[in-house]
């Protein structure tokens, strides 16, 4: 067992505690749909795009620690709606995207999978170089750096997102 990946699995946990307050109140109904506010569609990330987004990670994050990414199968069809560069499209009637459980479900599942292998890396391949190419290794030049922004930051970062959109859609706060 390691330390630090027990360290970031922790972390990770509280990403996904906040995702779940993150969902409260949102309806199946609204989970794809970009707010309209004094008749502009406000073009922001709603929350199906970003919790499909985030379900893809979990997977090359295992491959990354060398373990079996099957344990957080990328959904099918998921990386040509969500994947990183993709638009995020105003889907009021439901049909671009999966329903709110299905998304939900593998996200929940994924990340799940990998925040539980976690704590059993040793500390020691954290400490090797990022394999992946480009943006992820310049920001996380070590395994680690890259785990722990896969599971923290990169997380937190799209929440943001669904906490904006809850406030065009009049849900408040999260957190209180």
């Amino acid at each position: 067992m390691g330390e630090w990946s027990a360290a970031i699995a922790r972390q990770g946990r509280i990403s996904l505690g906040l995702a779940d307050l993150m969902l409260k109140g949102i309806q199946p109904a609204t989970f794809a749909g970009k707010p309209t506010i004094a008749g502009t569609t406000i073009d922001t990330n709603h929350p199906a795009f970003v919790f499909g987004h985030l379900s893809l990670y979990p997977n090359g994050g295992l491959a990354m620690l060398r373990l079996d990414p099957g344990k957080a199968p990328k959904p099918a069809g998921f990386d040509d709606l969500v994947a990183a560069g993709k638009e995020c499209r105003d889907d009021p009637a439901g049909t671009i995207y999966p329903g709110m459980e299905t998304i939900v479900g593998a996200f929940r599942s994924n990340a799940a999978a990998l925040l539980d292998a976690l704590p059993a890396v040793d500390d020691g391949l954290l400490r090797e170089p990022n394999p992946r190419e480009g943006r992820l290794r310049e920001m996380c030049p070590t395994i680690g750096e890259a785990i722990s922004f896969l599971t923290s930051a990169h997380v937190m970062m799209h929440l943001g997102q669904v906490s904006a959109w809850r406030r065009c859609f009049g849900l408040g706060s999260a957190m209180g």
